[in-house]
């Protein structure tokens, strides 16, 4: 089964999403997750910006839309998941295909099980695919944190496998990419983030058990030149992983 390509793309303005949403189609991407702010790690980009990755994707299924409406930590207060739940049903108009979330709780960075359960119920009355970001990489527990995430109906989970706000990426953390991919029994999606790019996915795919599980590729900086999305680079990490298959 083929393992999808993901290519982040920081919203920084109309033209630019839709110049960089039309090179990762061109370049063969199978899904766009679209954040605004990728300087703290990605926020819910402006709708207007959804719209114009939407027509440059056309009508390949797969537009993800980050909802998370501020930098910082990942435990949100009342006002914050109401924000959240409100950015959903706006991306569900914009034209998105599934929505990119997470929600913990301080003190301990455990999930926060009753904001999940709102936001997932939230995606899912939308026909919304459900992915859990890295916030997964914060919590002390990775394994427990999947059994959770897994009984409130995440389709797809993005880690590295290493902490969160390390310098450390896939590469270094697929030993516990493994394990997840194990533990989580095809029951949801791996998608493995973080350092990952066309000149190391290969090393990094042939150490896990792709073939019996479901897995994708989630890439940022490494399809990147000069600041834009390059089809080139985008078009080669695509081929490192299809050569793989």
């Amino acid at each position: 089964m083929p393992i999808p390509v993901e290519i982040c793309v920081n919203s920084l303005n109309p033209d630019y999403v839709y110049r960089s949403v039309a090179a990762a189609y061109e370049g063969g991407a199978s899904r766009i997750e679209l954040c605004g702010d990728m300087s703290v790690g990605g926020t819910t980009p402006a709708m207007a910006h959804l719209e114009a990755a939407r027509k440059a994707f056309q009508d390949r299924c797969g537009l993800l839309c980050m909802i998370r409406p501020r930098g910082g930590d990942f435990s949100f207060g009342t006002e914050e998941v109401e924000l959240m739940e409100q950015q959903i049903s706006d991306a569900a108009l914009a034209g998105a295909d599934g929505v990119v979330i997470g929600a913990l709780q301080l003190p301990g960075n455990t999930i926060n099980r009753d904001v999940l359960g709102q936001l997932v119920d939230t995606a899912k009355t939308r026909n919304l695919s459900v992915t859990f970001h890295r916030a997964l990489d914060a919590t002390p527990n990775m394994f427990e944190s999947l059994d959770v995430l897994i009984q409130y109906g995440v389709d797809r989970i993005l880690s590295s496998g290493t902490a969160w706000g390390s310098a450390d990426g896939a590469f270094e953390g697929v030993r516990m990419l493994e394990q997840l991919m194990l533990r989580a029994k095809n029951r949801l999606e791996l998608v493995i983030g973080g350092g990952v790019g066309p000149e190391n996915i290969s090393k990094i795919l042939q150490q896990l058990s792709v073939e019996d599980h479901s897995t994708s590729v989630h890439a940022y900086s490494s399809v990147l030149e000069e600041g834009e999305v390059s089809v080139e680079r985008v078009r080669s990490l695509c081929a490192a992983v299809e050569s793989y298959q």
